[in-house]
């Protein structure tokens, strides 16, 4: 209790009673957590990377108490006196810890193949230290991606290099391309070429696009679209298999996403510029595991310095992938439709050739087919698992397999700097020269007889279904919506579509206003789907 002294003149005629009253609650109290940090005593086990791990945190909570006290003041000073209350905080702390332990068995969907992924998993992070701080001691055996800096050896470089990556601090990353070669890649990446859609979307999706110095023939014909905020500075390198060697060697760039596996030469020409291949070429729909592309986008990531989104990006393509699976894996083979995955080549651009190009199933066609409960025809065929991505095949043949649907697969804009038709595409909304073709392709007469034609289930379909960055994906959810209409009834591919486009590649456009990609086109809820709806 303190005391207080009032003061008052003596020229006042009135008594003057002065009552100051701070009124608070007596004993009221607040909790506030001040801080939530793990403490230095975390420990994360693991042996090898199928176990269960275990993961144990302890963390140390500050709770900070107040109380309020009250107080009484009495003023004497005056002829009467004046009972004066305060209050005053009085504050307690308190700490508590919490030990936290959480166990899972679930699997890696891949490995990321980045020299720092000591434990094997999807991404380099905390639980990478931990592993290599294991093998120091001797707990575990070493793994292929532990020696980061590879020297040849697991050391405390090797826990200073992962912390970099962690970071986004790291100076350079060792990585197995998409042909499962070592890299050594320089970074920060701020100079970057790219090749064909699939790449360059894939780095607009990262959000790296104010990176991109040039871009080969395909992109540049479309960087109104996909080069919004750079289309009038950005460089053409032309023929992705021939690039003009002094034109890029005097722009500098710091790297090359290339979309083809050939590299050598492209390497040995640059030597001053990192030529990457992702491996965006070489999808596999059905296993992430297995699938050069989704490990290209996680690299990618890291590569840009943006692991986060492009983790973000595999989870939406993954789930996208494991609905689909889910219905279509109990299909028995007589609910599966017969298809002919085929393109704009041989007897569909000329009729006066006989040879019909299909797809074996190392080609992502073939896969998204599969995937969305169709059989291919080409599954009958010797070389079916070969190496190559596609077979020739005559329209007898074809006849005697008697297939329910034909898609074509189109290219616009070839990998040698060539235009071909019909034009379709995000720059295209009429849809006139792809009537004309289709018209002509279904009032042939050598295929007149199959089911397909028949039925008017031949589809041209836009190339961006097997070459963008979506690794196929978009491909199986149209496939899907056409083979299978009851079991994909709540399936929307426009809206599927919308949101790669909006969310993903972060454009303003509207599906329906704008875009050639399938036609016929598909009806769903009364809406065209494949061109504009209005």
């Amino acid at each position: 209790m303190r005391n207080a002294t009032l003061s008052i003149t003596k020229l006042e005629a009135t008594l003057i009673v002065v009552v100051i009253i701070l009124a608070l609650v007596a004993g009221a109290v607040s909790w506030q957590v001040a801080n939530i940090t793990p403490s230095t005593t975390t420990v994360y086990s693991v042996k090898t990377l199928s176990e269960t791990k275990t993961i144990t945190q302890t963390y140390t909570t500050t709770i900070t108490e107040s109380t309020t006290v009250k107080e009484t003041s009495t003023l004497t000073t005056c002829p009467v006196a004046v009972t004066q209350t305060i209050t005053q905080p009085i504050t307690k702390t308190q700490t508590t810890t919490q030990t936290v332990t959480v166990q899972t068995t679930q699997e890696p969907r891949f490995v990321l193949e980045i020299y720092g992924n000591a434990n094997l998993d999807e991404a380099i992070d905390i639980k990478d230290l931990y592993y290599i701080q294991s093998i120091l001691k001797g707990e575990v055996a070493s793994t292929t991606f532990a020696d980061a800096n590879m020297d040849g050896k697991v050391d405390e470089q090797d826990l200073r290099h992962v912390e970099a990556i962690i970071k986004g601090e790291a100076s350079f990353l060792f990585i197995l391309d998409g042909n499962g070669k070592p890299l050594k890649v320089k970074m920060p990446i701020k100079r970057l070429g790219v090749e064909y859609l699939s790449n360059i979307e894939l780095v607009r999706i990262l959000g790296a696009i104010d990176r991109v110095i040039a871009v080969d023939f395909a992109p540049y014909q479309l960087r109104h679209f996909y080069l919004q905020e750079i289309a009038d500075k950005v460089v053409n390198l032309g023929n992705m298999f021939r690039p003009d060697y002094e034109l890029v060697t005097s722009l500098r760039l710091d790297a090359i996403f290339s979309f083809s596996p050939d590299v050598d030469e492209k390497q040995a020409k640059l030597p001053d510029t990192t030529v990457i291949f992702l491996g965006l070429y070489w999808p596999d729909v059905f296993n992430p595991r297995e699938s050069r592309f989704i490990q290209g986008v996680m690299k990618a990531g890291y590569i840009l310095g943006e692991p986060d989104k492009a983790k973000a990006y595999i989870d939406w393509l993954i789930s996208l992938i494991e609905l689909i699976k889910s219905r279509t894996t109990g299909l028995t083979d007589d609910k599966k439709p017969k298809v002919l995955m085929t393109g704009m080549v041989g007897y569909f651009r000329n009729p006066q050739e006989k040879s019909i190009r299909t797809y074996t199933l190392r080609d992502p066609l073939s896969q998204m087919c599969l995937l969305a409960g169709g059989k291919p025809i080409a599954m009958d065929l010797a070389d079916w698992q070969s190496t190559s991505y596609y077979t020739t095949i005559d329209p007898e043949w074809v006849l005697e397999k008697n297939p329910e649907y034909i898609f074509i697969h189109c290219v616009r804009y070839t990998y040698g700097a060539a235009t071909q038709s019909p034009p379709y595409g995000y720059d295209v909304d009429d849809k006139t020269d792809l009537e004309k073709i289709w018209s002509d392709i279904a009032s042939r007469e050598l295929l007149a007889k199959t089911k397909a034609v028949s039925n008017k289930q031949v589809y041209l379909m836009a190339g961006d279904f097997r070459n963008n960055a979506m690794g196929s994906v978009l491909g199986a959810v149209y496939l899907a919506r056409i083979l299978h209409p009851t079991l994909f009834g709540d399936l929307n591919p426009k809206y599927v579509h919308q949101e790669y486009v909006s969310r993903w590649l972060k454009l303003k456009y509207d599906l329906d206003e704008h875009g050639t990609f399938l036609f016929p086109p598909i009806y769903v809820e009364g809406r065209a789907v494949g061109v504009p709806s209005n």
